[in-house]
């Protein structure tokens, strides 16, 4: 039991549909009501592509892994993975490096509306072809998608599997610090 507010005691289970997003396309979505997060989102690029250049480059053939803890179920989560992945490109590319394939998860309470995130994604570009075809292809996606249903109060991916976690207007639902956030 998570204790909220004064003498008032909800199960977890309960706390995680009390804040949840309104999913769907309809007009009290939060896919069509999250323009202010994503100016907000796109106003930060420039701190994200400072921090991204500080990720480690591996020259192994392993896939790069991004996770999206909160992505909820609109568009913004999916602008900003594809930044991260572009970013990361050009830092392989300027290293004179062919980049890897990609894997990008969206993580969000079982309670999210993934199917109406999963319809926003651009196509992965034509089947059958090489990453490096696909990476090069525009208004395509050039990464694996998946979703991962969960608190990320809870543990939800193997050890040393993910490169980058990114999270945003995450930080004021915490009740606690999370340890992880700070051994990244």
């Amino acid at each position: 039991m998570a204790p909220m507010g004064d003498n008032v005691v909800v199960s977890n289970m309960e706390l995680e549909m009390l804040l949840s997003m309104k999913g769907g396309k309809g007009e009290a979505s939060y896919a069509n009501n999250s323009q202010a997060q994503a100016i907000h989102a796109k106003s930060m690029l420039h701190l994200l592509k400072e921090t991204l250049d500080g990720v480690q480059i591996d020259t192994n053939d392993i896939p790069f892994v991004v996770v999206d803890l909160g992505c909820s179920c609109g568009s913004n989560t999916i602008n900003v993975v594809d930044v991260i992945i572009k970013h990361i490109i050009k830092r392989y590319e300027a290293l004179g490096l062919d980049p890897p394939e990609f894997s990008a998860f969206f993580s969000d309470l079982p309670s999210n509306d993934f199917n109406t995130l999963f319809q926003l994604l651009p196509p992965v570009a034509n089947y059958g072809v090489s990453m490096e075809e696909c990476l090069a292809a525009n208004n395509h996606r050039s990464y694996f998608a998946a979703g991962v249903p969960g608190s990320f109060y809870r543990r939800l991916f193997p050890g040393k599997s993910i490169n980058i976690f990114h999270s945003a207007f995450s930080l004021h639902w915490l009740s606690q610090v999370i340890s992880f956030l700070f051994l990244l």
